[in-house]
């Protein structure tokens, strides 16, 4: 649930913290504000125990066999991080059990719509939508923020599934999309993940997600051997948690998306 929260539980490396804070008075500005959050306060079954996780840019489920592939990662899956989703495709009937959806919208046509899927097996109790902006394209890119009710335990787990905007010389509006989650992360006191495509494929955009992170207290789960999609030596796909732990994680090759998905086991600390 959202509450004050401590800082983050070490001191940024120097140069971090310089690139962090070299445009946070700039683009406090130009934050991008949630479009629509949903507060459902209906009991539904609270997650506990340890958490089975998928993070997968799905490519708008545009290669044959996504089904197959989707299907075999999602057994047994607890959440499910899908970016590049696509509503016409049908994902959610992909699993084998029906799961709780919470879109956010992000590229549009007339024949289609994608966006951020989280999927999930219990309900949420607050839904969140936020948009940015591709500054080239003018293309919207989309985050949904989740929160879930935690058995036997008084606060909640909070949950970002985020595709970063990609096609920017610099840092502002790479920068601004995290920087627009910073109010929800300070209130929220409890457990934490954010994952996704966050297009971090130079190391400016490395260094700024770990200090974001840094600051808030989440740590990165580790893959090895790490088959994560890289572009100039820099992986894409990430899993950052607080208050959790992975206690198994892999990447999984496919051909059948231009992103290996990753699986995280999660137990809570």
């Amino acid at each position: 649930m959202l509450r004050p929260l401590a800082s983050a539980t070490g001191p940024l490396p120097t140069l971090v913290l310089a690139l962090w804070l070299a445009t946070a008075g700039a683009m406090a500005a130009a934050q991008p504000a949630a479009d629509q959050c949903i507060t459902d306060m209906a009991e539904s079954e609270a997650l506990s125990g340890q958490l089975d996780i998928l993070s997968w840019n799905i490519q708008k489920s545009s290669n044959l066999g996504w089904e197959k592939d989707l299907a075999q990662l999602s057994d047994g899956v607890n959440l499910a991080f899908i970016q590049e989703a696509s509503l016409q495709a049908g994902i959610p009937q992909v699993f084998s059990n029906p799961l709780y959806q919470a879109f956010a919208r992000g590229y549009t046509t007339a024949e289609f719509e994608t966006g951020v899927l989280t999927l999930s097996s219990s309900s949420p109790s607050l839904r969140c939508h936020f948009t940015s902006w591709e500054p080239w394209l003018g293309t919207p890119k989309a985050t949904s923020v989740t929160e879930f009710p935690l058995a036997g335990r008084s606060d909640r787990l909070l949950t970002i599934n985020l595709h970063a905007v990609n096609f920017a010389l610099g840092l502002e509006d790479f920068r601004s999309q995290f920087q627009a989650l910073a109010d929800m992360l300070t209130q929220h006191e409890g457990p934490v993940i954010l994952a996704g495509d966050l297009n971090t494929w130079s190391q400016e955009r490395q260094l700024l997600v770990d200090a974001f992170t840094s600051e808030f207290g989440l740590a990165p789960v580790a893959f090895n051997p790490d088959l994560r999609t890289t572009v100039f030596g820099h992986a894409l796909d990430h899993i950052y948690v607080r208050g959790m732990h992975a206690t198994a994680a892999k990447v999984v090759p496919v051909a059948t998306s231009d992103h290996n998905p990753l699986l995280v086991r999660l137990a809570f600390n």
